[in-house]
């Protein structure tokens, strides 16, 4: 199945883990993003692994060196725990409270609320209630920046909110975790817990992390995954790929692919049937066959990652 970390190789902006043993946030794909941590201090992560970044309510936050969110598609992921319900608790933003189009993911009372100015003012609010003292993850997508773009909520899975922008989307200040991004407000502090929190340039959904995928093992000794979203692994009928070709044959994408432990394509096996006539070990470009169920696949290498 695809996971995070094939899903952040092909999507990913920043991963933040808030594993570091003290001191800044530091962005786990190296893409230079820092958060100044105020404060906040790291306790058992959310899965009992690692760190997570605990906010007292009172006077703590991380703040960015960016507002990091790209404008148009993204996925914003991440791992939430609320101890107090408050009127606003502000956990991910870079609103400047005036500008048209920026967002903040903000609770209040015990209800999550995604809120993107429209118009200044006023904003617009996708909203799930949230018990407290209990982890949740939350994931919002959007597939554009402007009027019309979908915004999809998920949490734990579960698609609960998907409306509209009535708003083309704005480029927001740096952001800041545990409270607003522009001037620091008493009464908006966050009470609770942040981990495992990710951004994409892709609107994805929850499958895309748990769909199954045919993996092979090619010749540069990488791992070659069928990606959720790509064509990266193309299928194509299960005869000469060249006589396939010279009868204008169409390559395909494999939707969905058996869960196997790799194939290794850098040695001759029982598992596999190489298609190329000089029996050479499989790199991009190349052809395959390989089983799944009762019947073999021919496919082709796009791409290694």
């Amino acid at each position: 199945m695809a996971t995070t970390e094939q899903l952040m190789a092909q999507h990913g902006v920043a991963w933040f883990g808030f594993d570091e043993v003290s001191g800044n946030v530091t962005d786990k794909l190296g893409n230079g993003y820092t958060g100044t941590v105020t404060g906040a201090t790291r306790v058992e992560g959310w899965n009992g692994e690692g760190s997570a970044m605990d906010f007292n309510g009172v006077n703590q936050y991380v703040t960015f060196n960016s507002p990091i969110l790209p404008l148009g598609a993204k996925t914003i992921r991440f791992k939430m725990l609320n101890r107090q319900n408050k009127t606003t608790s502000r956990i991910i933003c870079t609103s400047s409270s005036t500008t048209v189009g920026d967002l903040s993911i903000t609770l209040t009372d015990n209800l999550l609320q995604l809120s993107i100015r429209h118009s200044v003012g006023s904003v617009h609010n996708f909203i799930e209630a949230i018990d407290l003292n209990k982890w949740y993850d939350i994931m919002i997508t959007f597939d554009g920046a402007t009027i019309g773009s979908n915004i999809r909520m998920y949490v734990n899975d579960k698609e609960k909110f998907h409306g509209l922008l009535t708003s083309n989307e704005q480029s927001g200040i740096n952001m800041r975790l545990g409270n607003i991004a522009s001037t620091l407000i008493a009464t908006d502090y966050f009470n609770g817990q942040l981990d495992d929190f990710q951004i994409y340039n892709k609107a994805l959904s929850p499958s895309d992390f748990t769909q199954k995928r045919l993996v092979v093992k090619t010749s540069d000794n990488k791992n070659l995954v069928l990606s959720p979203d790509t064509a990266r692994v193309k299928e194509i009928p299960n005869i000469a790929e060249y006589m396939m070709l010279a009868q204008g044959g169409i390559v395909k994408e494999i939707d969905l692919a058996v869960d196997r432990p790799p194939i290794d394509f850098t040695k001759l096996t029982t598992e596999y049937e190489i298609v190329t006539n000089n029996r050479t070990p499989l790199g991009k470009g190349r052809m395959f066959t390989a089983p799944i169920g009762s019947d073999f696949k021919t496919a082709m290498i796009e791409d290694n990652y």
